[in-house]
Order: C-alpha cells, then sequence, then structure tokens
C-alpha cells in the first residue's frame, strides 16, 4: 500500500504541475447584460432536470438479454444458453462543472471478461452476480490534465478488445492523462499504475484491499491527425509481460463501401514472442441498420475479448435499432484453419439491448 502511495503522489505531481501548461490568455468577458436581465435571470427557478445535474449524472443504463452459441473445434457445445446483463454507470459531481467527481460502474458479471449472467436455461447454472466494479475519483482542474484513482477500465486509445483486453475489464490503481497537443504533439498521454487481479472476483470493495500488488503499468500516446486519420500506440507490462500495441483508425470519406476502417496489431516481446493483429470495418446502411465485420489472428491466450481465442477468425455484427430505447444485433464469429480441439471454431449472439436512459430522458429528468 505505501508503495502505491508514494507512486500515486507522484503521478499527483505531475499532474498539479502542468495544470498551468495550457494556460492562455481568457478572452475579453462579454459586455455585461442589462440590469432587468439579470435580476429576471437570478429570480429564475431551476427545474427538476437542473438540479439533478448539478450533482449526478447517468452516463449508462442498459438491460440485456442474449441467445449464446459457441461450439469447439472437436464439435462439443462449449455454451449453448440465454444470459441476461444490466450495466448503470453512473456519476456524482462535487462542482457545478463536474471537474471533480466519482464515477462507478455497477453490473452483472461473474468475471474480467464478462458482463453476463447465465439464465440457467440452456447450458450451465444460474448465475447472480451483481457487483460495483469500478468506482473511482476523477479530477480534470484544467484541460490539459486529468487524474483517476481508484477502480477504473483500461485505456484503449484507438485499439479494441481484439488484441487489448475484454471490455469487461477491471482495473485498480492510478491514472495520470495529459492531453496538450500544441506543446506535446500528442493529443492524449497516459500514464497508467494498477492491480490486474482477482480475475473471478470483479467487486471493487474485495480489489481495494490489494493496491499494493501494482503488476500492471500502461504507457500510452494518441494523435488525431485530422478528421479522417488517427493513431495510438501502448506499451503495456503485465505481470512479468511486455507487449505494444498499435493502431490505425481511418474514417473514409461520405458514400463509400466503408465509413471506417481499422488496422491494429500487438506485439508481444518478452518473455516470450508473438504477434497478431485485427483488421475491422463498418457501415451504417441507414438510420436503422449498420454492420461491421473483419478478420482477426490471434497467437496468444490473454485476456483480451472471449470473442477471440487464439487462432484465425472472421466475424461478422448486424445491428438494428428498432427503437429509440430497444436494440437487435447479431453477431457471427468463424474461426478458420488450425485452432486446437477444445478452442471455439463458431459462436453467434443474438442480442436484445433496452436502453433505459433514453427513457428516462422522456420524463426530462435526465
Amino acid at each position: 500500500m505505501l508503495h502505491l502511495c508514494k507512486i500515486f503522489t507522484l503521478l499527483a505531481f505531475i499532474a498539479v504541475g502542468l495544470t498551468q501548461i495550457d494556460g492562455q490568455a481568457l478572452p475579453a468577458p462579454a459586455k455585461a447584460a442589462d440590469t432587468s436581465q439579470q435580476t429576471s435571470n437570478k429570480d429564475k427557478e431551476p427545474t427538476t432536470k437542473e438540479k439533478i445535474a448539478r450533482w449526478f449524472e447517468i452516463e449508462q443504463l442498459t438491460a440485456a438479454t442474449r441467445y449464446h452459441f459457441i461450439e469447439n473445434d472437436n464439435k462439443t457445445k462449449g455454451a449453448n444458453n440465454f444470459q441476461y446483463q444490466f450495466i448503470g454507470k453512473f456519476r456524482f459531481k462535487f462542482d457545478k462543472k463536474g471537474k471533480y467527481s466519482i464515477d462507478s460502474n455497477v453490473a452483472t458479471g461473474p468475471a474480467f471478461t464478462s458482463f453476463w449472467n447465465a439464465s440457467g436455461w440452456g447450458t450451465g447454472a444460474q448465475v447472480r452476480e451483481f457487483n460495483l466494479r469500478q468506482l473511482y475519483f476523477d479530477a480534470k482542474p484544467n484541460k490539459a490534465v486529468e487524474v483517476q484513482f481508484g477502480g477504473l477500465s483500461v485505456n484503449y486509445g484507438d485499439n479494441t478488445e481484439a488484441i487489448t483486453y475484454d471490455n469487461d475489464n477491471y482495473i485498480t490503481g492510478a491514472r495520470v492523462q495529459i492531453r496538450v497537443p500544441k506543446k506535446l504533439f500528442f493529443d492524449e498521454i497516459s500514464l497508467t499504475t494498477a492491480t490486474l487481479a482477482d480475475l473471478n472476483r470483479p467487486d471493487i470493495f474485495h480489489r481495494l484491499r490489494h493496491l499494493d500488488l501494482q503488476n500492471y503499468h500502461q504507457f500510452l500516446v494518441r494523435k488525431q491527425f485530422n478528421k479522417a486519420v488517427g493513431i495510438s500506440g501502448d506499451y503495456t507490462f503485465e505481470s512479468g509481460i511486455d507487449t505494444f500495441h498499435q493502431a490505425v483508425k481511418i474514417k473514409v470519406p461520405p458514400k463509400k463501401f466503408i465509413d471506417s476502417f481499422l488496422f491494429e496489431n500487438y506485439e508481444r516481446v518478452d518473455p516470450d514472442r508473438s504477434y497478431g493483429f485485427n483488421i475491422f470495418g463498418e457501415k451504417k446502411l441507414n438510420k436503422t441498420f449498420t454492420t461491421s465485420g473483419g478478420f482477426a489472428d490471434i497467437h496468444i491466450k490473454a485476456l483480451n475479448g472471449d470473442r477471440f481465442p487464439p487462432g484465425k477468425r472472421f466475424y461478422f455484427t448486424c445491428q438494428a435499432k428498432l427503437l429509440p430505447e430497444i436494440t437487435l444485433m447479431m453477431q457471427l464469429t468463424q474461426g478458420v484453419g488450425p485452432i486446437g480441439a477444445n478452442i471455439p471454431r463458431s459462436r453467434i449472439d443474438i442480442t436484445l439491448t433496452y436502453n433505459i436512459l433514453e427513457s428516462l430522458k422522456r420524463t426530462n429528468l435526465f
């Protein structure tokens, strides 16, 4: 714990020292409004929505169910069941502008790589996990610096879960993000030191006991060259494993075959060497349908997305926004070439998601 305090103190020092790095002359104050207008604004009673938004924000509130099917290379069924999911992301603001806040993530799911609980219909016993998976303090003293401490998620940059960490991940530690592109070239420079452990204990309060185990470190940079092209790269150390990740994301001009294209790769350099990549493209067909797909070639067993175990795979997703609150999504993943007897070759996920927050917005409370 003492080791972590020293590290976080150093990171905080860096943040405080950089609070003026992006300092610029403030624009001239606007001309004062007439007295009668000022009086009218002061007398105006804040709405219920404004009162709630001053202190509390809901960033995500969704419930979902899915049919989940996996067939292994030896023709055995890895899964054939229905699952359910709930995710809530909340933010408590200490100040009106939200520069200082407590952020949280409450969700289902029993492990580092899953937000999903088995319903008991089909393979697998029923799971009723529901945990506070993330809880952290977030400070943005200015536009240049952001500091986070507590239960966080991994910073991906422009990478995806195909080659880095599953979208459902959690780590416990500290992060400093610096955004001063005019002075440091990169749009974002991120430094993280954390604990990556308790893979089957997502509850943040259990993991906070292990803050003294700092086995995860990441240094990441990201640059958006223009509206079309962005890149990111990072060095990640995890329990003695050294890995580099890089990504290039391109926004394609309108009316082309695809809307966006991503190439990403990893390079594991120690203790063993390995290389893999993922190619991804997405196209919005109309207001209702969006399609995407790609090809992933992974050669390591890691904590990346569970759709991408070792092997070569084509994958395809079709998403339909049936209503403002309801989305239907189908995902197909198919392995090609040699894989391994007990490794998934075919996978189907059909997911129905209800956006509760979208409904709440109609009440004009959020």
